[in-house]
């Protein structure tokens, strides 16, 4: 079978036409992959020098994807072997770990509401336990999770939302997603810089702040988080490492909340999946995604490296 395979960690998926195709046991099941979603994980396991782990060499990626079940219908699941991802022509999984897709959403928009939706949406309502009317501030909102997450902080009852992003054309995006206020918040800006500019738009400050990038962003958010708020880290898109002073969280008694979907029930999951995609069907919830075919593989890995503001999609 085809598929894009990792033989040296570090180094970008290399597409092979005759791959060994993965074989099913008594639990899961060789399923042919409709569509195949990238996210950012992918690119740290195939670093190996994830925090999880990584599989061993070589393996095809891919953590998620639409597959065609033994009865024709497609559904979404990020439960795929770790050695036969989604990146390829079939992969490895449990039919009982996986969602049918509604009827009247397609695959490619399906998986925007997997792994990234999963992370905006389950971040608020799971870990930081937002409360209606609460204050949310987003950090990144130029990337898909940030766009959800301005969705979903609505969607969930907050009374306001900022959204931050680097991109100047992303904040336009975001008003137009139910922001009320954005800020620009360049790569290199100084966190005190940052932390004025959030409280000139927010002065009496934020109770739950959805961070998937950390660096100087976050350091700014934390100075503006009111006393007692959370704020809940998902991602470093910006930085992987930033000093807080202690007295900053002890004075404000704030708390900072690690998140990851793999800490997520099966169950839990599925409900929230399935919550976005009735969302989406309603019109209340929308996500940009670009579909690529698979044999795109080594560009579609560069530009998720780089952050394209969209679900990119592969095709086998």
């Amino acid at each position: 079978m085809r598929a894009a395979v990792i033989d040296t960690y570090g180094e970008p998926p290399v597409l092979r036409p005759d791959w060994s195709e993965p074989r099913g046991d008594e639990q899961r099941q060789a399923l042919a992959v409709h569509a195949a979603g990238l996210n950012p994980v992918d690119l740290h396991i195939a670093s190996g020098r994830f925090y999880a782990g990584s599989p061993e060499l070589p393996y095809v990626p891919g953590r998620e994807g639409i597959v065609e079940l033994p009865d024709g219908r497609l559904a979404w699941s990020d439960q795929l072997d770790q050695r036969f991802g989604s990146l390829a022509e079939r992969t490895l999984v449990d039919p009982a770990r996986t969602v049918p897709l509604p009827a009247g959403i397609g695959a490619a928009q399906a998986l925007c509401f997997g792994i990234a939706g999963l992370a905006a949406w389950c971040s608020l309502e799971q870990r930081a336990k937002l409360r209606p009317d609460e204050r949310v501030l987003v950090l990144g909102a130029g990337g898909l999770v940030g766009q959800i997450g301005v969705q979903a902080a609505r969607l969930l009852g907050a009374g306001s939302v900022v959204a931050a992003s680097r991109r100047p054309e992303a904040l336009a995006r975001a008003r137009a997603l139910g922001a009320e206020a954005t800020v620009l918040t360049p790569a290199a800006s100084d966190p005190a810089e940052l932390a004025a500019a959030l409280r000139e738009v927010e002065p009496r400050g934020f109770q739950v702040v959805l961070d998937p990038v950390w660096g100087p962003p976050a350091r700014a958010a934390l100075a503006c988080l009111e006393r007692g708020g959370r704020l809940v880290q998902v991602g470093n898109a910006a930085r992987a490492e930033q000093s807080i002073a202690a007295g900053e969280l002890r004075g404000r008694v704030a708390d900072v909340l690690g998140y990851t979907n793999f800490a997520l029930p099966w169950p839990v999951k599925r409900g929230a999946f399935l919550r976005m995609c009735g969302e989406h069907l309603a019109g209340n919830l929308h996500a940009p995604y670009e579909e690529m075919p698979l044999d795109r593989i080594a560009e579609a890995w560069e530009r998720q490296r780089q952050g394209p503001g969209a679900k990119l999609i592969l095709r086998p």
